[in-house]
């Protein structure tokens, strides 16, 4: 098997960084497993086991990677505004054609086709850079963004605040890796769990499925029961409806009388409207003398409300002169502090260059370290391979010797068994003779 492709063979830096929430719990404890057992001794895991383990890595690691892609794409409306950051850590070819895709994305050439054919000859010649591409795909800037480690805190900086803001109502995106994650840690806890576990989970599912049988049972008894009572039930409705038709009879009979009381009811109201008319004609005249004696209190009041209009306007003037001189004054001040804001801008623009001129040293410096930690990385997972192969093959040696010596101890055993056989058959013929002779005789 090869090793590359069992994904076993992970940089502590990656695989440190693809583990998120509740996942993490799970991978630790797989992670110490792996550190207690120990695969030197003669009674190490089966290749069977080594295999399934070798698997459940695989898988962790694909569902890891597509965890963070799916958090990649979901941070990526937002991360590609971080403009400083990713001039930080992206190369500038790379940094060349994010800005071609956000230029191709804001004014496009063309939209109804994706290449031309220029494009199609310079990608068989092995040039694989998009200034002639009419519409680049999002696809390869989620290709550059993923390629590059240093951003994966940020992405799960925004994945925890996008997490806190969607907490009661997440959208599908949010949606989608939370089902994700709870897929990536069911898929971990059913590789860990053992065929023993499974059996016993059978084994009460066949409980609960007898139980069940039983309760269907008891079910049918209790509809059949409840059927007659239904029926019962019926009977007793049909007597009320009896009833019913008798007390609606009663009931037409008191709307009758009901009727001839409203009447009597109806003359006696009509004519104490006619009364309390009379009573109301007299209170309106007692309220038209009430007006005009609150229409003279009004233009008595009306008058003071006017002579304290006029002093209220006086002390407005008074009010308004002195915040003119207020004004001129702040303005005196203010004429001073603007010369300083001036030097203290010119000093904050001259520390901004100098930022800038470190920036760029720092992305000539990164020029020469990235190779060199690709250099490392490849070292790294040599060593490691050439690790694993020689455990591997220590191992099949030591399944073959131990597979030869019981292939010696079976001939060791046949040729002992041949040799009892025949020292039997050897005592055996001496006896046949003397039979034989007797029955002649």
């Amino acid at each position: 098997m090869d090793p590359e492709s069992s994904g076993t063979l992970q940089s502590p830096s990656t695989n440190s960084d693809s583990k998120t929430g509740s996942s993490k719990s799970v991978a630790s404890s797989v992670e110490q497993r792996e550190k207690d057992m120990d695969l030197t001794k003669d009674n190490a895991a089966s290749p069977i086991d080594l295999e399934c383990h070798i698997q459940c890595e695989r898988i962790t690691k694909i569902l890891d990677e597509a965890i963070y892609k799916s958090k990649l794409a979901i941070c990526l409306p937002e991360l590609v505004k971080e403009y400083r950051l990713l001039h930080k850590v992206l190369s500038r070819p790379h940094m060349d054609d994010l800005i071609f895709i956000f230029e191709q994305y804001d004014n496009p050439l063309f939209s109804a086709s994706l290449l031309n054919m220029a494009v199609m000859d310079d990608l068989k010649g092995g040039d694989v850079s998009l200034k002639n591409r009419l519409n680049p795909e999002l696809g390869h800037l989620m290709y550059i963004l993923n390629s590059y480690p240093e951003l994966r805190p940020t992405v799960e900086e925004m994945i925890e605040k996008t997490r806190a803001v969607e907490k009661h109502a997440p959208s599908p995106g949010m949606e989608f890796l939370f089902e994700l994650e709870r897929f990536r840690d069911l898929m971990v806890r059913q590789m860990e769990t053992t065929a023993a576990e499974e059996l016993a989970v059978k084994i009460n599912t066949r409980k609960l499925e007898t139980s069940n049988e039983q309760l269907i049972t008891r079910i049918k008894e209790y509809t059949l029961i409840l059927k007659e009572e239904s029926e019962r039930f019926e009977q007793t409705i049909s007597l009320k409806a009896e009833l019913i038709q008798k007390l609606e009879h009663e009931l037409a009979n008191l709307n009758y009388d009901a009727t001839v009381r409203l009447k009597k009811k109806i003359l006696d109201s009509e004519r104490q409207m006619v009364l309390a008319t009379r009573t109301h004609a007299v209170k309106n005249e007692m309220l038209k003398e009430e007006e005009i004696e609150t229409r003279e209190a009004y233009e008595n009041l009306l008058r003071q409300h006017l002579m304290e209009e006029k002093n209220q306007r006086a002390r407005r003037f008074k009010v308004e002169t002195q915040l003119l001189s207020w004004l001129q004054k702040y303005d005196l001040e203010m004429s001073d502090k603007q010369v300083e804001l001036d030097e203290f801008s010119q000093k904050y623009d001259d520390e901004v260059d100098k930022c800038e001129e470190l920036q760029k040293k720092l992305a000539e410096q990164d020029i020469e370290y990235i190779p060199l930690m690709a250099e490392r990385e490849e070292e790294y997972h040599q060593e490691m391979t050439e690790k694993m192969n020689k455990f591997l093959m220590e191992h099949a040696a030591r399944v073959i010797q131990h597979a030869w010596r019981e292939v010696l101890i079976n001939r060791n055993e046949k040729k002992k068994l041949k040799k009892l056989l025949k020292k039997i058959q050897a005592a055996a013929a001496p006896t046949e003779l003397l039979q034989g002779k007797k029955g002649k005789k």
